[in-house]
C-alpha cells in the first residue's frame, strides 16, 4: 500500500470497495432475519421495520459503493491516458 501525503492510501480503494459491498450484504441479512425470521414481539420495539431499515441501508451502502467505484476507476484510466511517460 502506497500512501499519499495526505495520509490516503494509493491502493486501497479495492479493499475500502470489498469492504463496503461486504457491510451492505451483511446489513441486508441481518434486516432480512429481522423483518422475516423472527415472530417474537419485544415491548417497544417493532423488529419488521428495523429490518426493513436495515435491508433498505444495506442497499443504499452497496450502491453508493459501486458509484465511488465507478467514479475511481474512471479518474484512474483518466490519468492513465495523460501519462506521457508511457511508449
Amino acid at each position: 500500500m502506497i500512501a499519499h501525503a495526505n495520509g490516503i492510501a494509493k491502493q486501497g480503494g479495492a479493499e475500502a470497495a470489498k469492504i463496503g459491498i461486504g457491510l451492505g450484504i451483511f446489513l441486508m441479512v441481518i434486516g432480512a432475519v429481522l423483518a422475516y425470521g423472527i415472530t417474537a414481539d419485544i415491548a417497544g420495539l417493532n423488529l419488521d421495520a428495523i429490518g426493513m431499515i436495515l435491508m433498505v441501508a444495506g442497499v443504499a451502502v452497496v450502491v453508493i459503493t459501486i458509484i465511488l467505484m465507478m467514479m475511481r476507476r474512471d479518474r484512474t484510466a483518466r490519468a492513465a491516458m495523460d501519462d506521457t511517460d508511457v511508449l
